[in-house]
C-alpha cells in the first residue's frame, strides 16, 4: 500500500501565449486543468507507472469538486477530508516566441484545526507497513509542526514516512523520525541551518542527520545533476538522464513516485534511486503541466542501468 497526503493541494492551470506583454490583453490558448500539488502528483504519477495509491487530500468548494472528478478521471482512488474553503489554484503559462516558461502560484486557504486532525485521523487507518509519503507545502497559518505530528503518527502505525517539503514544514520530523526524506540543496540548509554548497560539505551534512536522528534514507535531490543517496555510513552520487529541459513541473513529485513505487515493489534501493531519477527526468522533457510517459521512464532506465553497470556503482 501506497497511502499520498497532501495538506494544499491545487487545481493547476496551464495555457501557451505568443508573448507575454504588460498592459496588453494575451490571447491564449485553451487551458489545461489538472489536479496537483506535491502527493496527489505522487499518485498520479504511480497510476501512470501502472501502480496504485490511494491519495488524502484537503477538499473544498466548487474547486475541490472539480477537483475530485479530475482525479477520478485518471483513476486515482482518493480519500478526501472535506473542508470549508476553495482549493487553491496555481496557473502557469509558455511563451511561445522564447519558449520561456512562466509560474504563477497562489497561497492556499487556511485550514481549520479540526481539518488538520481530520488528515491526521486519516493517516492513523493506514494499514501497518504501508508508505505514507507527505508532500507538499502547507496552507497559510498551518501548524508549523504539523509534519512533525504526521512522522509521530506514522511511527505510532508502524508506517515507512517518506516527506517532500521545504522550510520550516521541516521542524521536528527528525526527532520523531522518518523512513525517508527528499530535500533539495535549498531544504539540506533549512534541515542543518547550515550552508552546503559542494558536494562534500552535502555529503558530510546527510551523514551527520542519519547518525544523529532515526532516519534510514536520505535522497538529495541535486537536479540536473542527479540525486546523492545516504544510508547509515555511506553516500553515493547518481547522475540524472540527461533529456532536453522542457518544464520542471512536477518533476519533484515523480521522482519521488518513482522512487516509493519501486521501493514498494521489492527494488533494491539502487535500482529505486535510478527509477526515481528516470521519472523526474521523463517529466522535464513533457511540456507545461504535463506528468511523464511511462514508456518515456522505462528508456530512460534503461539507459541508466546500463550506464551504472559499466560503472560498477553499487549500494
Amino acid at each position: 500500500m501506497i497511502i499520498t497526503l497532501t495538506a494544499n493541494p491545487a487545481l493547476d492551470i496551464y495555457s501557451k501565449t505568443e508573448r507575454l506583454e504588460p498592459n496588453e490583453k494575451l490571447r491564449c490558448e485553451a487551458p489545461l486543468i489538472d489536479a496537483g500539488g506535491g502527493g496527489v502528483n505522487v499518485s498520479r504519477v504511480i497510476k501512470r507507472l501502472g501502480g496504485q495509491s490511494t491519495a488524502v487530500y484537503a477538499k473544498g468548494g466548487h474547486t475541490g469538486k472539480l477537483f475530485y472528478d479530475l482525479l477520478k478521471k485518471e483513476g486515482v482512488t482518493q480519500n478526501p477530508v472535506e473542508v470549508t474553503n476553495d482549493l487553491r489554484q496555481n496557473f502557469a503559462v509558455t511563451e511561445t516566441a522564447t519558449g520561456n516558461l512562466y509560474r504563477f502560484g497562489f497561497p492556499g486557504a487556511q485550514l481549520q484545526e479540526s481539518e488538520y486532525e481530520a488528515l491526521l485521523d486519516k493517516v492513523s487507518r493506514c494499514e501497518k507497513g504501508a508508505f505514507l509519503v507527505a508532500s507538499g507545502s502547507l496552507p497559510p497559518g498551518a501548524p508549523s509542526n504539523f509534519y512533525a505530528r504526521v512522522a509521530a503518527k506514522a511511527k505510532a502505525c508502524g508506517l515507512k514516512f517518506v516527506l517532500d517539503t521545504s522550510g520550516k514544514s521541516y521542524q521536528g520530523v527528525l526527532e520523531q523520525g522518518a523512513y525517508l526524506l527528499k530535500p533539495n540543496k535549498r531544504e539540506l540548509s533549512d534541515i542543518t541551518g547550515q550552508s552546503a554548497e559542494n558536494l562534500e560539505e552535502q555529503k558530510s551534512a546527510l551523514l551527520d542527520i542519519l547518525k544523529k536522528y532515526s532516519v534510514e534514507i536520505i535522497v538529495l535531490s541535486l537536479g540536473g545533476e542527479g540525486a546523492l543517496l545516504a544510508t547509515k555510513g555511506e553516500v553515493k552520487h547518481y547522475p540524472a538522464p540527461q533529456v532536453e529541459h522542457v518544464s520542471s513541473i512536477g518533476a519533484g513529485d515523480s521522482m519521488v513516485a518513482g522512487l516509493v513505487y519501486a521501493l514498494s515493489t521489492g527494488q533494491p534501493l539502487k535500482n529505486a534511486i535510478l527509477y526515481g531519477l528516470s521519472c523526474g527526468s521523463a517529466t522535464i522533457k513533457s511540456p507545461g503541466t504535463e506528468l511523464l510517459k511511462k514508456e518515456d521512464v522505462e528508456v530512460l532506465y534503461e539507459q541508466l542501468l546500463k550506464q551504472n553497470l559499466r560503472e560498477g556503482r553499487t549500494i
